[in-house]
């Protein structure tokens, strides 16, 4: 596909495209009116292009050279600027289904338009001027949203909140430089506004913290995004897949009275008081010469050593064996919950022993088979990851690897700055490393990104946003 330029007007089907009651096909662009004209019949004969901005017209779409009928439409006209890329904007509504949504975009590209490539259509409300990069990333953090919580998070990123937290670091940095700038080319006025030594480095001092506090929310936001990987392991029979099917609140394992029914790694994702949590039920962990079984506990391990937080299940009528303790060596160094199975039954098991291996590891008493229990050992997968509850005031958060990368890097130069003038070197010395810093925190952004990094950005973006 050719390189797509801002002077083009694009189009791309911008729903999921299958079996449904509607689709829509979006264009953007200088030309994107002209186009509709070409191809769409409204019931009252006026063209797209006479159309008001906002309205809302039923008609047809068509192939007018040869009064081809393709689909009974809406269309929608939002004129520039007031429409998401700031451009004129046409989106048509049709049936969803794959022969009507392919057959309306092939006619709008035969009729000047171009295929939009991934992202398009954000990147364009970025360069633009609409939002921000850091909005624009957002916009993917709504579209993978799993729950409530990573919503509104990812809301509030596109809202700005994360953008005026940079521009407020930023804007105190730009402070430091332009006085530290004005300090050095006007060295010799006497009337030049500077700031003292102690001055800049307070403001250094603000600057360090606001970043690493933001920095502190990468993980936050990471498990509101991704996900928490949550790995249910243990010996065989203990429980495992009755603790998935009873988060779940349906059967998705397989349960019976026989040891190692599972033979493979099952994932689900589940709301979990607003966190997204992928569940992995493992087999059973123990030592087999059967090549399946075998397999299924290699990548039980695998799964044990890629998790964010474990679910160590035993049996309260079951001793603890070798096997258990063989497990936990493996486990040890993990975020763990420790969660006692079938506690209906005659307690046999030693709780002690396993407190003693570890030691300060949250413990949860469930019942998998009646329920009893689940609604506590939610509280500690809760409790465990973020330490209490989350509310709508934490949901300022860096929302990607990009952005930590870069705060890091900003975090760096404004500490190496911090030590200059602890150590009274020259302002101009001082004011390359305060320089470094506002230009990274600029690509969190958009003020000073590349062009590589912004193809990187919306290539993660499906076509028809």
């Amino acid at each position: 596909m050719n390189k797509v330029r801002l002077d083009d007007t694009i189009a791309a089907v911008s729903t999921p495209v299958g079996e449904g009651g509607i689709g829509i096909v979006r264009l953007s662009g200088r030309d994107a009116l002209k186009v509709a004209d070409r191809i769409f019949l409204s019931k009252d004969g006026k063209m797209p292009s006479s159309f008001r901005t906002y309205t809302v017209h039923y008609g047809h779409i068509a192939e007018k050279s040869t009064k081809r009928l393709i689909d009974e439409v809406i269309l929608t006209v939002m004129r520039s600027p007031g429409s998401y890329t700031k451009e004129d904007v046409v989106e048509i509504n049709c049936h969803s289904g794959i022969a009507s949504l392919r057959s309306i975009l092939d006619l709008v590209l035969k009729n000047g338009a171009m295929l939009a490539e991934p992202g398009e259509f954000t990147k364009r409300a970025f360069l633009n001027g609409r939002i921000d990069i850091s909005q624009a990333e957002s916009v993917l953090d709504i579209i993978k949203a799993k729950t409530d919580l990573s919503l509104k998070a990812a809301l509030n990123n596109l809202g700005g909140l994360l953008s005026k937290k940079i521009g407020y670091i930023r804007n105190e940095l730009m402070g430091v430089f332009t006085r530290i700038e004005a300090s050095i080319d006007f060295a010799e006025e006497e009337d030049i506004d500077a700031l003292s030594p102690k001055d800049i480095l307070n403001r250094l001092k603000r600057a360090k913290k606001e970043t690493e506090t933001l920095i502190a929310t990468a993980r936050k936001g990471k498990v509101l995004r991704q996900g928490v990987k949550t790995v249910i392991c243990g010996s065989p029979n203990v429980g495992k897949s009755s603790l998935m099917n009873a988060l779940l609140r349906e059967s998705r394992s397989i349960v019976t009275r026989i040891p190692g029914t599972t033979t493979d790694t099952i994932e689900e994702t589940i709301n979990i008081k607003g966190m997204p949590v992928v569940l992995v039920d493992t087999a059973g962990i123990s030592r087999s010469r059967h090549p399946v079984a075998k397999q299924g506990i290699e990548r039980s391990h695998f799964s044990i050593k890629e998790a964010d937080l474990i679910l160590f299940v035993t049996d309260h009528g079951r001793k603890i064996e070798k096997r258990d303790l063989d497990i936990i060596a493996k486990i040890k160094d993990k975020e763990i919950i420790l969660v006692i199975n079938k506690k209906d039954l005659a307690k046999r098991i030693n709780v002690n022993a396993i407190k003693r291996k570890l030691p300060k590891k949250p413990i949860a008493y469930v019942s998998a088979l009646n329920g009893s229990g689940i609604g506590d050992l939610e509280k500690a997968i809760q409790n465990i990851i973020f330490k209490g509850k989350v509310t709508a005031a934490d949901m300022i958060s860096v929302s990607n690897d990009r952005q930590l990368e870069i705060l890091n890097r900003s975090l760096e130069a404004i500490k190496k700055a911090i030590s200059g003038c602890e150590d009274s070197l020259p302002a101009d010395c001082i004011g390359v490393d305060v320089r470094s810093s506002i230009e990274a925190l600029g690509e969190i952004t958009g003020q000073t990104i590349t062009e590589e990094a912004l193809d990187r950005i919306f290539s993660e973006f499906c076509v028809g946003k």
